[in-house]
């Protein structure tokens, strides 16, 4: 299974233990760590402060003054590894994102959709959490296409569907819920009834919108959403 990367800014050290929970802390040289009510355990990654990172989050929405200046002001990043084999897993790893907020992380960065997020805007993004991988998923626009970015972290093909599409990037999103929370196939021809008369079919897309040499690349491939 591909892995997914999360890199959290803190406001402590490299050198120094961050505390998760209660019972739980990460020490500097931890290679690994469970957080409690996530099954998922992670690989461990403690790296320096990287300069001016409130540019790299601001591509994902305005940041507040306070937001700006705390994550220019982080001390070091640490970075969690690991495998979502299925929805649940994908949520029980944003409860432990969310736990790492409350632990003091200044945001998360997703490595393997290019998604950069504040606390208050992932709490806002998971909402309730019915659709839990919102937030692992980006949008990459072409000519008269969209693209989503990240679901090789689920051994998936992205997904692309027309402009013309009415809501295009929600339809993606909940297509993506599909194909990895009800387990239709990721393949050509297969049906996704996304409710209320919305149902589109698969196809595969010949055109891939990134090279194979870029971090970018799914070699499961793309998908085209098509209303039936």
């Amino acid at each position: 299974m591909p892995q997914f990367i999360l890199a959290f800014p803190l406001n402590v050290a490299k050198e120094e233990p961050f505390k998760v929970t209660e019972f739980v802390t990460i020490a500097p040289d931890a290679s690994s760590v469970l957080i409690p009510g996530c099954g998922v355990q992670f690989k461990v990654v403690r790296q320096p402060a990287t300069p001016e990172l409130s540019g790299l989050f601001a591509e994902g929405g305005e940041l507040s003054a306070e937001e700006s200046a705390a994550l220019d002001a982080h001390k070091s990043l640490l970075f969690l590894l690991g495998e979502v084999k299925s929805i649940e897993d994908v949520t029980q790893v944003d409860m432990a994102i969310l736990k790492m907020f409350t632990a003091g992380a200044l945001g998360v960065y997703m490595q393997q959709s290019g998604t950069a997020w504040t606390p208050a805007k992932f709490r806002e993004v998971l909402g309730d959490a019915e659709f839990p991988m919102d937030a692992w998923i980006n949008f990459v626009e072409g000519e008269n296409v969209v693209y989503t970015l990240g679901m090789a972290a689920f051994t998936l093909p992205d997904l692309c569907a027309a402009k013309t599409v009415e809501n295009a990037e929600s339809a993606l999103l909940m297509a993506a819920d599909a194909l990895f929370g009800d387990g239709i196939p990721a393949k050509s021809g297969s049906e996704i009834d996304l409710g209320e008369g919305e149902v589109f079919t698969l196809r595969t897309e010949a055109k891939n919108p990134f090279p194979k040499d870029t971090p970018e690349y799914n070699k499961q491939g793309v998908m085209r959403i098509v209303k039936a």
